[in-house]
């Protein structure tokens, strides 16, 4: 939420066309339920009897009609929730078709979130069928290409991934620190769904709503938390998104002197536009708490010169310099965080230890160095 992330135009559009079929499987269920058991000759008929997806779709993800799969079972209960309440059921395909279009119309004034929302009886039907496509894609083989008519290769959740590296520059887009290595069969980074799929599943694999983030956020810090609430507008205006409005170019982070320690550090995000947004943010990912024990790790037994001291060393190289000059070398310092936002990890953090050890302990700093 803090440095953009999108997917390549390609990637994007490749991802997109397996959404459409997820999203044309439940409007086909919401809004034309067929009048028994989904069969593959109800396939054939909602996707064309050409289309490779009959395979895809075929027995194996259907079963036989007496021994239907997980999510054959799924299809059928979605239709006949749709044919005992079908006006009800049209408005949850509305519903449905509004949220896809989310990543287009964010910044709309009263764009909001209808999915679940006053349908919450329909969550889980709905993600019985929804989820699913998100564990195939995780898959190892994940969406063929030649089923689905992708330009690129097969569709995966490591292709996704991937297609996040060159952008990212090894940094977590939403905490700012390290996003993690790749290795030869997996990935120290994960995948995050800005909408968690246990509450908008129809989004699971939406190619906006799928993102590269650290281990950490994803697993210990937002888990299925949601950063925009319900989704309603005054939610949305007050969060930051990965590819819609990102927080970094936003927020004012400052460290300041801790109360409880002179010696340690209390790092705040503010965000003066829209404050509630950087109040999300910390929320979320607790980033106030651990941006300020990053800093004071640092510091704590290497003294208040542990940011500029590889600095010094390169610089001056041995050579005695006065005080005017470390002063300016902690004000390159500070500026080169600043430029480095995105391009180096821990930037944000830093510039802000710096900007208050400058303002707070320029004579320490200059006698440790000294």
């Amino acid at each position: 939420m803090l440095h953009k992330r999108e997917l390549p135009a390609s990637v994007f559009e490749d991802l997109n066309k397996v959404y459409q079929v997820k999203l044309k499987l439940l409007y086909w269920l919401l809004r034309a339920p067929p009048a028994g058991q989904v069969t593959k000759e109800d396939i054939e008929t909602l996707y064309g009897n050409k289309s490779k997806l009959l395979g895809w779709f075929g027995i194996r993800r259907l079963g036989k009609p007496d021994k239907r799969t997980q999510f054959g079972q799924a299809l059928d209960a979605l239709a006949n929730k749709a044919r005992l309440v079908p006006v009800e059921a049209e408005q949850v395909a509305a519903a449905i078709e509004h949220d896809a279009g989310f990543h287009q119309n964010w910044h709309e004034p009263g764009f909001e979130l209808k999915f679940p929302g006053g349908f919450t009886g329909w969550l889980e039907p709905v993600k019985a069928v929804a989820e699913p496509f998100y564990d195939w894609l995780a898959s190892e083989k994940g969406f063929a290409k030649d089923v689905f008519g992708l330009t690129g290769d097969d569709m995966t959740r490591s292709k996704i991934m991937q297609a996040y590296r060159p952008q990212s520059l090894g940094i977590c887009g939403y905490c700012d620190g390290p996003l993690g290595e790749i290795g030869t069969k997996a990935d120290a980074n994960d995948c995050e769904h800005f909408f968690p799929k246990s509450k908008w599943p129809h989004l699971a694999i939406h190619p906006a709503n799928l993102f590269a983030s650290c281990k950490g956020c994803n697993e210990t810090w937002k888990l299925d938390k949601t950063p925009m609430g319900n989704a309603d507008e005054a939610a949305i205006r007050g969060t930051y998104h990965p590819s819609l409005i990102t927080g970094a170019s936003l927020i004012s982070v400052a460290a300041k002197q801790s109360l409880k320690h002179p010696m340690r550090v209390s790092i705040e995000i503010r965000d003066t536009a829209v404050p509630e947004r950087a109040q999300t943010l910390v929320n979320t990912l607790d980033l106030e708490a651990r941006w300020s024990n990053d800093v004071n790790e640092k510091m704590d037994g290497r003294g208040v010169s542990v940011f500029v001291s590889k600095a010094f060393q390169d610089r001056f190289r041995g050579q005695t310099p006065d005080e005017a000059e470390i002063g300016e070398l902690l004000e390159d310092s500070i500026i080169w965080a600043r430029t480095n936002v995105g391009i180096e990890e821990r930037s944000i953090r830093q510039a802000a230890a710096l900007q208050y050890q400058k303002d707070c302990h320029l004579a320490q700093i200059i006698q440790e160095l000294l």
